[in-house]
């Protein structure tokens, strides 16, 4: 993880998750694109990277469901983090 993302400090119930992106290469080397990874991929996850103040059912380092929509993409440092409001999340996996 980059400096500028440990200083990341959320407000309210917001949420920054690292969406765990399907690979893009089969096992016997094809390369597929990204649409179709997530077809093949059996659960798309997240891991939380900070959680806002007010966030009561998670916390950081969970496992995530993530909605596919519902989020906001920001890119820092050529990564891009997904942030969500606490109750725009399905679960967490244990």
């Amino acid at each position: 993880m980059s400096k500028k993302i440990d200083r990341v400090q959320l407000v309210e119930n917001n949420i920054m998750v690292l969406i765990n992106v399907p690979k893009a290469e089969t096992d016997s080397g094809i390369v597929i694109n990204e649409e179709t990874a997530r077809e093949l991929q059996d659960t798309i996850t997240g891991t939380i990277l900070h959680v806002g103040p007010d966030v009561k059912n998670f916390k950081v380092g969970d496992e995530i469901l993530p909605p596919p929509h519902g989020h906001t993409a920001v890119a820092i440092e050529k990564e891009v983090y997904h942030i969500f409001r606490e109750t725009s999340l399905f679960g967490k996996l244990s």
